[in-house]
């Protein structure tokens, strides 16, 4: 197998490290499978160009993204659809995906276990023309990502950008008014947390943000109850537990399609875990087992999902 490995610089744990030690020693790894190795250490719009690159040489099978969920998620729109396998190597400050995958946070073990790996196949969602893996996300949640990544492009700490997220929920308050549409028919929401996932999250560690299935074919939907300043608290202190099938300050269901039309036209999303401002109204569907993975290989019983 030929395998072309991009390396984002500007991924969140990626800049502390040094990207060529770390191409090095990944195709070492790779190369003692037998498989042939092509590595690009990108940032910015490089990384992009990169995965498309990639995506357009017929003599790679499998694109492993060495980054955040971030750099994963946009690489969606290079890589649906060629027939490449994605794989995650976990560089990013969450890397919700490569926990979700079983990837180990190792570098070297994970290319290992890659190198060794198996493919299958995980459904996407979409927001009008925007795939992504895990979740989007309207009002406060997306304004804190919003405010973090700035502070965190002027150079500061995770801690500071955390700080600066918070900081800026206060300030701005985001509330999100309007109307849900879907199979089952409307209702008018007014709320400070509106969040749709591909498939269904469960309670699980608070960084693990654990789907219980990756093929299920639906939407998680979730809405925050209430629209006053204790009723995001109260979300937002169960959701840092972990909780979401048990949230209590949340409405929640599996929808396999939701429309979402806003009072104010364009709105901040958080999608995958990146800021991004999108005009509605906003579409979400699912795109069943249309992206084929690289994952570990599981455990004898286990499950790669």
């Amino acid at each position: 197998m030929r395998i072309a490995a991009i390396i984002n610089t500007k991924a969140g744990t990626a800049a502390s490290s040094s990207p060529h030690l770390v191409a090095r020693r990944l195709s070492a790894v790779w190369k003692s499978f037998g498989h042939e190795v092509d590595i690009v250490v990108a940032d910015g719009k490089d990384v992009g160009r990169a995965v498309r690159a990639a995506c357009h040489d017929p003599r790679v099978q499998a694109v492993v993204i060495c980054g955040g969920d971030g750099s994963l998620s946009r690489s969606l729109k290079h890589v649906v659809g060629t027939g490449k396998l994605l794989g995650v190597l976990p560089l990013g400050s969450m890397n919700y995906m490569a926990r979700q995958l079983g990837v180990p946070f190792d570098l070297e073990i994970a290319a290992a276990a890659l190198g060794n790996g198996v493919r299958i196949d995980i459904d996407l969602a979409r927001v009008n023309h925007r795939m992504f893996l895990i979740r989007a996300c309207f009002g406060a949640f997306a304004e804190f990502n919003r405010e973090r990544d700035k502070a965190r492009h002027k150079g500061g700490d995770i801690l500071g950008a955390v700080v600066a997220g918070l900081a800026g929920v206060a300030r701005h308050y985001p509330l999100v008014e309007g109307e849900l549409r879907g199979p089952r028919g409307r209702a008018r929401i007014a709320t400070t947390f509106l969040m749709i996932s591909n498939n269904l999250c469960e309670d699980s560690d608070p960084l693990l943000l654990q789907r219980r299935v990756m093929d299920g074919g639906a939407l998680g939907v979730y809405v925050g109850r209430g629209s006053g300043p204790l009723d995001l608290a109260v979300l937002g202190l169960q959701a840092a537990m972990g909780r979401w099938s048990s949230n209590e300050g949340l409405v929640s269901g599996a929808l396999p399609w939701v429309e979402i039309h806003t009072v104010r036209r364009q709105q901040t999303l958080s999608i995958d875990g990146d800021a991004e401002k999108m005009d509605g109204p906003f579409r979400f569907d699912v795109l069943p087992r249309a992206l084929p993975m690289l994952v570990p290989m599981p455990a004898a019983g286990g499950n790669p999902e």
